[in-house]
């Protein structure tokens, strides 16, 4: 990896996205661009304030923030790793950061997790993974474990080109992601059967679950083999993906779930979430989202 973007927190505290991007920059002399957002309401719509009323207290702010920024830094031991600073003011820090990453190339975007809003409600979190080109971290507060492990969590309902192009980058992410914090790799998939079958009772569970399986079981192996992954640590599942993943990130003790996000543009599928937004509010473990 070559260079990381890193979202610090709004709040003063321990910054464990950009802890997590650096032990990643320590071990791939990464560069680390760490921006800091500053919003005032009301301040740039005031009629009232003149232009330098409202100058002085955009620099307030951001002389604020960037002093943070310089305090936190003072007691971190960056181990030699060049670490760039920013702080803007911007009230949306997701169009920021994503028009950042349409003009910049980062290898990856870390934003520490906020998973306490409404179900109803867009979080910033939603949108990143969403809309940024960049693959996507959202970190929580555990610290990564030495020797920790990464999970892939695989898409096989679909065997278009797009779908297959999206395991590929999945597992070439947690490959990298893997290599990069010194962890073990492993992958996962869900098998899961059709309402309409299990509802009507046409066909035994097993006998479904068996057949998908050998009929996946090409591309498995294809993806697999590709990647260099011991088949011993690809995990079948059967059951709704979202909480096959957490289950399994769980039991094996996965430090980062990486997985695809399909997105999806209508009002109803806003509305009722996919299954990367559905894992990052359920799952322990940090969650990597790619497009």
């Amino acid at each position: 990896m070559r260079e990381l973007l890193v979202i610090a927190d709004k709040k003063k505290g321990n910054q464990p996205a950009f802890h997590h991007a650096l032990e990643i920059a320590k071990n791939t002399n990464a560069m680390i661009e760490f921006v800091g957002f500053v919003h005032a309401p009301g301040v740039d719509s005031s009629e009232i304030l003149t232009h330098e009323e409202k100058r002085r207290v955009h620099h307030k702010y951001l002389d604020k923030k960037q002093s943070e920024i310089e305090e936190f830094l003072a007691k971190v031991d960056t181990a030699g790793v060049k670490v760039k600073t920013d702080v803007v003011w911007e009230k949306s820090l997701e169009k920021w950061v994503i028009a950042r990453c349409d003009q910049k190339s980062f290898d990856m975007v870390f934003k520490s997790g906020n998973r306490s809003e409404t179900f109803l409600y867009t979080p910033t979190d939603w949108q990143l993974m969403r809309d940024c080109p960049e693959p996507v971290m959202i970190v929580g507060d555990k610290p990564w474990r030495e020797g920790g492990v990464i999970l892939a969590a695989l898409d096989l309902s679909s065997d278009s080109q797009r779908s297959l192009a999206l395991n590929e980058d999945i597992l070439r992410q947690s490959m990298k992601l893997a290599n990069a914090t010194n962890s073990e790799m492993h992958a996962c998939y869900s098998i899961a059967i059709p309402k309409a079958l299990a509802d009507l009772d046409l066909i035994e569970p097993a006998t479904y679950e068996s057949k998908m399986k050998a009929s996946l079981d090409p591309i498995i192996r294809k993806l697999v083999d590709e990647a260099g992954l011991n088949r011993d640590k690809l995990h079948l599942l059967s059951g709704k993906p979202a909480r096959e993943i957490c289950r399994i990130s769980k039991k094996i003790g996965a430090d980062a779930v990486v997985l695809g996000n399909k997105t999806r543009t209508s009002l109803r599928g806003r509305l009722l979430g996919n299954t990367a937004e559905a894992v990052l509010h359920k799952v322990e473990a940090d969650v990597v989202v790619i497009k």
